[in-house]
């Protein structure tokens, strides 16, 4: 799937497994070197001090590999010698080579060494070596057969040095005998946890390959042409899945394994669309988050990872839309009475949280943004003219989220005289989006009272109201979507207007670029609007490009600036802040278009 000589590389894509903390990515800086990182702490691989460069050896020296890795492992292979490594969701993963030897050497993001190891250290009763790497936790090497080595500096002699190891190297051996090896390698936190006998490496890597088969079941059959990259699609959402350990009370899925690596309760709502096999998972998912509620303001958390805590600020109430989807695609059978009284007070308090927290102060339930972020729309125009702004997109995502509160009341054994004060609020909030907020041409943004004059393609979200709609707004909506030159590019919606002055293709996220998640949410709109050929149309834009360029969150729709002809601004490194590299959230937003609206 992913290799040297593949369509696709580690470059953008991290090799990962589900419910393992390692990752393996290619440097971009050095292409052909691989490295080896750990996303405990939530940090990316451009600027943690935790990476190892993994080199081939021979006779002790480092050669030039190719490598080819799929859902089971990573293969090295140089001058026919050929090594392995293989990840498992129990906390530690594995190496073999043939007639080479593989080493492992601890170097940060930025080049200056191994300023991570706080210590390396052998093990008193001769089973292995163990490093200690503060808030990475901590490593234990052991070799299964063949043999292996240790070397490190710990170097204070420097004046103002602060007493960091300057050299962590260890290097696994081929026996003499075999010229084979096989070593274990553990992550964990403070102490080695349990992991049994060591299986096989072969039925190691057929089990990985099992775990993917049976995790694919989730997800509908794709539409016809879009086979190939679905599988890409289910394996980046399969690898980017959490175990239960740290933080993590229950299985999430990361944005990103080795840039971004938290997981965010909005996107665990966009997984949840995405699996209409699996109605209970798809469930599941879309409520994961409200474990980590405040119990006392309803405030859920806008992101965490393994080691650090729920972090405050908030992302979109997402919980309403996705649920409306699975509940038009699927009926609402899969949430029981008792499911309903579960999740009823997290849900509503959720909401209560955003009307009390974020209101305008108009005297109803609509709502107010403070940060871009809140929004989901980051770096949008709609935005330009400042804060608090009456946001039509937050507000749609608020009008869904009570219904959704509603239909829990209606169904549960304790709150169904709850139902009809929700749906009422829905509705009124509905009819002020309408009339208020609609200006015949799109849905504006308010700041002071005052009309946002933007050009984003978060005017057009609230589409995803669907036949709750005036139908005039609908067919005006679907006009401009399809509209050639404008947002509608040859591979998708951008998120600005290709006509906008404030389009650009460089480092935004949603000022230009066509973006995943925001070409999913509109085409589900049009859907839910009884517009599919529409919705057909630009899904079909979008993932047919994704099938040419892989699943990256943004893409450039040009070279140039459609508004006044200048080169486009578009080369950007994949770093953390582009959020360019291959993610989950891409990954789902394409399996939700191929699975539920190509086509249907």
């Amino acid at each position: 799937m992913f290799g040297t000589y593949e369509r696709f590389n580690l470059v953008r894509c991290s090799f990962a497994r589900s419910g393992s903390n390692t990752y393996i990515a290619e440097d971009y800086h050095k292409h052909g070197l691989l490295r080896i990182g750990n996303n405990w702490t939530g940090e990316s691989v451009n600027s943690t001090d935790f990476l190892f460069d993994v080199k081939m050896t021979m006779n002790g020296t480092p050669v030039k590999y190719t490598y080819f890795a799929d859902e089971g492992s990573v293969k090295l292979e140089a001058n026919g010698a050929v090594a392995e490594i293989a990840l498992t969701d129990r906390s530690h993963f594995r190496i073999r080579g043939a007639y080479c030897g593989l080493r492992l050497e601890l170097r940060s993001a930025s080049g200056k060494g191994a300023a991570a190891c706080r210590g390396m250290y052998a093990m008193q009763d001769g089973s292995g070596w163990e490093g200690e790497f503060g808030r990475f936790g901590k490593l234990f090497f052991r070799a299964l057969s063949g043999n292996f080595s240790v070397a490190s500096i710990f170097d204070d002699s420097k004046p103002g040095s602060k007493g960091e190891y300057s050299l962590v190297r260890i290097d696994f051996m081929p026996d003499a005998a075999t010229g084979e090896f096989d070593a274990a390698i553990h992550d964990y936190r403070d102490k080695l946890l349990p992991f049994g006998e060591y299986e096989d490496f072969s039925d190691l890597v057929e089990d990985n390959c099992a775990e993917f088969a049976e995790f694919t079941e989730n997800y509908l059959t794709p539409a016809k042409g879009y086979e190939e990259m679905s599988k890409y699609a289910m394996w980046v959402v399969w690898s980017h899945r959490t175990k239960v350990i740290g933080n993590f009370k229950q299985p999430h899925i990361l944005y990103q394994n080795a840039w971004s690596c938290a997981a965010a309760p909005w996107q665990q709502s966009y997984n949840a669309m995405a699996m209409l096999a699996n109605p209970a998972e798809a469930w599941r998912l879309n409520n994961v988050m409200f474990q980590y509620q405040n119990p006392l303001t309803g405030h859920t958390p806008n992101m965490m990872t393994y080691a650090n805590a729920p972090a405050g600020g908030v992302q979109p109430a997402f919980q309403g839309f996705a649920l409306d989807y699975l509940i038009r695609k699927l009926g609402d059978g899969f949430i029981s009475e008792d499911e309903a009284e579960r999740v009823y007070p997290q849900m509503s308090a959720w909401a209560e949280y955003w009307t009390t927290y974020h209101n305008a102060g108009f005297g109803d339930d609509v709502i107010a943004m403070h940060s871009p972020h809140e929004s989901g729309w980051d770096d949008s125009s709609i935005f330009q003219d400042g804060f608090p702004a009456v946001d039509p997109c937050a507000n749609t995502f608020i009008i869904l989220l009570m219904e959704a509160v509603a239909l829990l009341a209606g169904r549960s054994y304790s709150y169904k005289d709850k139902r009809d004060a929700w749906a009422a609020r829905s509705e009124k909030l509905l009819n002020t989006l309408v009339s208020e907020y609609w200006d015949g041409e799109k849905f504006i943004a308010r700041v002071k009272g005052k009309p946002v004059d933007s050009f984003s393609l978060a005017n057009y979200q609230p589409i995803i109201l669907g036949k709750r709609l005036p139908q005039h707004i609908i067919d005006k909506v679907a006009e401009k979507l399809t509209e050639e030159g404008c947002w509608l590019t040859d591979i998708g919606l951008a998120s600005e207007s290709m006509q906008s002055e404030r389009a650009t293709f460089g480092i935004s996220f949603v000022c230009g670029r066509v973006v995943g998640p925001m070409n999913m949410i509109l085409t589900v709109g049009l859907q839910a609007a009884g517009k599919q050929k529409e919705a057909d149309f630009i899904a079909r834009r979008y993932c047919d490009h994704t099938n040419r360029e892989g699943i990256i969150l943004g893409y450039a729709p040009y070279n140039y600036y459609l508004h006044n002809g200048e080169k486009a601004a578009q080369q950007v490194p994949p770093i953390a802040t582009d959020g360019w590299p291959w993610s989950s959230w891409s990954a789902n937003s394409y399996l939700t278009m191929v699975t539920g609206v190509i086509g249907k």
